[in-house]
């Protein structure tokens, strides 16, 4: 009989914390992105398990777009917490490489480089 209880409590356990939902963690430079840029974030440029975009390594990536002729124009925004980086491809898509001014690496808990569209 005990090991019927333990069996169904176990059981009760397990489907209770299942039915809690997950939290999803909020992008803080998808929100500065959307908040301060004329931009609305679309999607994710690459993989949303890689961790965030270093400056240098997205510099060698705008060098490498330059070089195969695929960078049209590129510019960029700061405020005054964020630098936003956009590179506007040949095929007119544009993407916006993130960093936040005091904390430059791992503050946005995700990606820091997104497909955008003029809002």
């Amino acid at each position: 009989m005990r090991l019927i209880l333990v069996v169904l409590c176990l059981c009760y356990l397990s489907l209770a914390g299942a039915e809690e939902p997950e939290k999803k963690l909020e992008n803080l430079c998808e929100k500065a992105v959307n908040q301060e840029t004329d931009f609305q974030v679309k999607g994710i440029y690459g993989s949303p398990l890689e961790p965030e975009w270093h400056p240098a390594a997205a510099y060698v990536l705008r060098k490498e777009m330059q070089r195969f002729e695929v960078l049209k124009r590129e510019f960029q925004k700061k405020t005054a917490a964020w630098r936003f980086e956009f590179a506007e491809m040949v095929g007119g898509k544009t993407v916006v490489f993130v960093y936040h001014l005091k904390h430059l690496l791992a503050f946005c808990e995700g990606p820091n480089a997104f497909f955008v569209l003029r809002k």
